[in-house]
Formats: C-alpha cells, sequence, structure tokens
C-alpha cells in the first residue's frame, strides 16, 4: 500500500509538469481561436468602411467634378461601418482621373491608438497589430449601352414576360417589329416611324447610344446591314443580351427617342430579320412569311454596367459609380 501511494504521489507531480508544459501552446491555441478571429471581424469592418467612403467620395466627384469633400466623407462612412465607431483613414489618392483609392485602417475608439491589443496572444509575444483595408471606386460616363443589338423593347410588350408579382416567367416570347402593338403611341409604336431599332453608337460597331435617360431612334423596321451587326447575329443564339426597356417617346422617325424604362437580360432562342437573316425557334412563337422579329425569354432585370460597360464616354448625362476593385 506505502508502494502504491508512493506511484500516487510521482504522478501527481508529472500531471503538473505536462500542465505546465501545455500551457504555452494552450494559451497559443486561445490566442489564435479568439484574437486572430478579432482581427478578421476588423477586417471585415474596415472593408466595408473603405467600400463605402470610395463610392462616396466618387458620387462627390462625380457630382461637381470637385472632390472637395474626400476627406470628410471618408472619415464618416469609415467611422460608420466600424463595430465601435472608431476608424482610421490611412490615405486618399486618384490612380485615374476618373477613380479614388481610399485605405482604411485600425484605430482604438478608447484610446485613439492605431493598433489593436490582443489580450491573450501578448502572452506569447504579440501585444498589438495594425489591420488595413482599401477600395478604389471609379465613375464616369459609360462609353456605350452595352446592348448586343441596337434593339428595344417597349414595356408593354414587356410585361407579357412577367407575371402579377412581377416574376419573370421564363417563357418564351416573339417580339415584332413589324406590326402595330397594343401599346400607346400613333399605330401603336410610342413614336412615328420608330420600330424599336436603336441608333448604332459609331460606324463599325452594333450597340446604341445612350443619352441622358434616352435611346435615339433608327427609323423603319429594317435589321442595320452594317457588317459589325452581321457578324453579331452569327453567334446570337442562345446568347443572353441586355435589351432596353422604354416606356414611351417623343419625336418622329431618325429625330425620335425612345424613353428608358430600365434594361433586361433576354435569351435569344431565335429570329426573322430582313435580308434573309432567319433563324427561328421551332418551341417559341411562330414567325413566318413577313414576319420581322425575335425570339428567346427575358430571364432578369440588370443594370447597364452588368453587361460590362466601360466608363470614359462622353458626358451625356448618364454617370456610372462603382467599385472597381
Amino acid at each position: 500500500m506505502r508502494w502504491l501511494n508512493e506511484r500516487i504521489r510521482d504522478d501527481r507531480g508529472a500531471t503538473a509538469v505536462m500542465v505546465g508544459l501545455l500551457m504555452v501552446p494552450l494559451i497559443g491555441f486561445l490566442a489564435i481561436a479568439l484574437d486572430v478571429g478579432a482581427l478578421y471581424a476588423e477586417r471585415a469592418q474596415l472593408q466595408n468602411g473603405a467600400d463605402a467612403a470610395a463610392l462616396a467620395i466618387a458620387n462627390d466627384c462625380a457630382l461637381d467634378d470637385s472632390c472637395d469633400n474626400a476627406a470628410g466623407l471618408s472619415q464618416t462612412f469609415a467611422n460608420a461601418n466600424a463595430n465601435d465607431a472608431a476608424a482610421n483613414v490611412g490615405g486618399i489618392n486618384y490612380p485615374t482621373a476618373n477613380s479614388v483609392r481610399v485605405v482604411t485602417s485600425t484605430r482604438d475608439a478608447a484610446t485613439g491608438d492605431a493598433a489593436m491589443r490582443h489580450p491573450f496572444a501578448a502572452m506569447i509575444g504579440t501585444e498589438f497589430s495594425t489591420v488595413e483595408a482599401e477600395a478604389t471606386a471609379e465613375w464616369g460616363s459609360p462609353v456605350s449601352s452595352a446592348t448586343v443589338l441596337p434593339l428595344a423593347v417597349s414595356l408593354c410588350e414587356f410585361e407579357r414576360a412577367i407575371d402579377v408579382n412581377g416574376i419573370f416567367t421564363g417563357e418564351l416570347q416573339l417580339f415584332r417589329i413589324d406590326m402595330n402593338t397594343p401599346c400607346p403611341g400613333p399605330d401603336g409604336h410610342p413614336i412615328p416611324g420608330g420600330f424599336g431599332w436603336l441608333d448604332l453608337v459609331a460606324t463599325g460597331e452594333c450597340s446604341g447610344i445612350i443619352e441622358r435617360e434616352t435611346l435615339p431612334s433608327r427609323p423603319g423596321i429594317a435589321f442595320p446591314n452594317t457588317p459589325a451587326c452581321n457578324a453579331v447575329l452569327t453567334s446570337l443564339e442562345g446568347s443572353t443580351i441586355i435589351v432596353p426597356i422604354f416606356d414611351g417617346g417623343t419625336g418622329t422617325g431618325a429625330g425620335g427617342t425612345f424613353r428608358i424604362h430600365g434594361f433586361a437580360a433576354f435569351e435569344v432562342t431565335g429570329w426573322r430579320f430582313t435580308g434573309g437573316r432567319v433563324n427561328v425557334d421551332p418551341a417559341a412563337p411562330a414567325c413566318t412569311g413577313s414576319c420581322q422579329g425575335i425570339q428567346g425569354r427575358f430571364v432578369e432585370w440588370v443594370s447597364p454596367d452588368a453587361a460590362g460597360v466601360e466608363i470614359g464616354g462622353p458626358d451625356l448625362g448618364v454617370t456610372i459609380i462603382r467599385l472597381s476593385r
């Protein structure tokens, strides 16, 4: 029995040594679990602040080209996105004439220190650390409307693609450009001589021009007979294009404009246009004989930049503001 008691006492000493040896890695694991987690949370807050600040400055610059409130806006949005309402703005610069880069970094709300204190990691030699985040936003006019075809669809025809709750049905549709429609306007069209074709953005391209909130009309029902549009048409089947939706218009013929209601993604399945440009979809509503139109389904509302609109076009009153990184 004495021997057994001695062995137990010996084991107690060994256990104390093992606990002492394991304390360092245990504290290290605790530091990883708590302090590193806090770093990730801080980084997320700083990134939100940098994104918001960059967009706010870009919007301010787009309004009057002065960018005169950059410091105030950046600090306001950096603080607003921090849980403790405190963050530093490490820098504001302008990589290009129409972009701004904002850097945010850690600030302790209680002490004002530009670092985070780590209560657990301090036990293994890391007492403080600083986290940074950055965001770049750009602003400017779109180069083009990003439509694959210079074609617009009236709102009242488009509404066939959605149900009473505004949900896209996914049903195949036929949108004709050669006949009167039930939509308001002279002869069933919002402008006399305007059948949905848009004025081309430039020679050699096959997309429409956005001017303020309107789309210039191209008169007649004929498909634009240009090399660029013919090339686009050959690869159109099965692709998704961005189609402007208009809800009215003014003027007549080439002097007319369609008023933009929004933009929607359209999956093309078939078409019949002038000049023997025919590739009809038998599963969609028929387009035969003298029919001129495009077949497919609308799938969702989109913004112009969803199609990859480039920034840097002439200032026609439309401005895009977005994060670029």
